[in-house]
């Protein structure tokens, strides 16, 4: 088969591998001067690596997963820890019973979890986490924090999130994961990334292409852009980011630490300390959501409310109506992947293509759509 990939970020050039070691005619197209996507790695002034787009941790259960990304660089066994910041004191994240003595409100924050329902109200995400943590609890660091981000009420949004990445710990492991096999590439994203497509031939600064030259075109761009906004627009959140050198960290088995309370940022990360810097100063970005706009600010994260999956269903079953497009990664399938499962959606998605002239358009449209839930 002869396809193409639109877009060079973790999932199109995982879908790349995995179809050119079957033997596939795979090629590339990508927007930006180089590859990666949001995926990229750089090198600052004082040579220390960082990620311009966030930081990424790689965190995976799966063996074949591990096995497959150790094919193209080393990882360095970082475990990820991250903390949060609320009135001023520093809290591990998640949350453990015990630092909940720390609180002020503790008895009353202890009575709520008392109480809570013995299942999880999935109405929306506001009441899945408050059936989870409890109206204070929920105050303290989920409420604003979750408008900050999202950009949007917390009821807005859809439950699933919060029972996947939220929880309230009995025991006191403050690993953020509990993956077995966790780390960041040694040489950076970029080096990992060039590795996996590296006799897989990419044409860069470039986005337009003639979708009849090849039997698919897998693309990770959103779909809503690419079909004029027909339906309107799917929500995205962007992220601006701000460095400091000359700052302390308040504990450096944080990667990260969530700020909640902050006027501004809503998260900020030492990458010192998630690529295992020997450094004199610490290397710390701050992130401030903001609305993406296309433009100064790229995507990055889908805001699922009911309204917008709505919306984006129109828009998948549109393009199962094609004859060879099909959607890909985070902003292709409007879902937020950690980086295991958009490689496991990429490997998920290679027999699907393999098949899809055969396919019916409702054949097509589910296939996808159990994909896209499965994670």
């Amino acid at each position: 088969m002869k396809v193409l990939i639109v877009g060079t970020g973790l999932s199109g050039c995982a879908l790349a591998r995995f179809l050119k070691d079957k033997g596939h005619d795979v090629s590339m197209i990508e927007k930006e001067n180089q590859i990666g996507g949001l995926c990229i790695t750089k090198v600052n002034e004082d040579g220390l690596k960082y990620e311009p787009f966030g930081a990424r941790t790689f965190h995976t259960s799966n063996v074949a997963i591990s096995e497959f990304v150790q094919r193209f660089d080393q990882f360095n066994g970082y475990i990820h820890k991250k903390g949060m910041i609320i009135n001023k004191k520093l809290y591990p994240f998640p949350l453990t019973l015990n630092s909940i003595k720390g609180f002020k409100k503790r008895n009353l924050i202890l009575e709520e979890l008392k109480y809570r329902p013995v299942e999880i109200d999935q109405t929306n995400f506001e009441t899945a986490c408050q059936s989870i943590f409890g109206k204070t609890l929920y105050g303290y660091f989920i409420g604003n924090y979750s408008k900050k981000m999202w950009g949007v009420e917390p009821k807005l949004l859809t439950a699933e999130w919060a029972p996947k990445r939220l929880e309230l710990r009995e025991d006191d492991n403050e690993e953020l994961f509990r993956n077995q096999w966790q780390g960041l590439p040694i040489h950076g994203y970029t080096f990992f990334l060039e590795q996996m497509i590296k006799d897989v031939p990419v044409r860069l600064n470039e986005t337009q292409y003639d979708s009849n030259k090849f039997d698919v075109v897998a693309t990770c761009a959103p779909l809503d852009e690419m079909l004029n906004y027909k339906y309107g627009k799917l929500g995205y959140r962007s992220i601006h980011f701000d460095y400091k050198k000359d700052e302390p960290w308040e504990k450096m088995e944080y990667g990260t630490l969530n700020l909640p309370q902050h006027k501004k940022y809503f998260r900020k990360c030492n990458f010192n300390v998630l690529y295992k810097h020997n450094a004199r100063n610490n290397y710390i970005q701050y992130q401030q959501a903001v609305e993406a706009d296309g433009l100064k600010n790229p995507a990055m994260y889908p805001v699922n409310t009911r309204q917008h999956n709505e919306i984006f269903d129109k828009y998948l079953k549109t393009v199962c109506r094609s004859k060879n497009i099909c959607p890909l990664g985070r902003l292709g399938l409007f879902k937020y992947l950690d980086m295991d499962k958009a490689i496991e959606c990429a490997f998920d998605i290679v027999p699907l293509i393999e098949n899809y002239a055969r396919l019916s358009e409702t054949e097509r449209y589910l296939q996808i759509k159990a994909i896209r839930e499965k994670r």
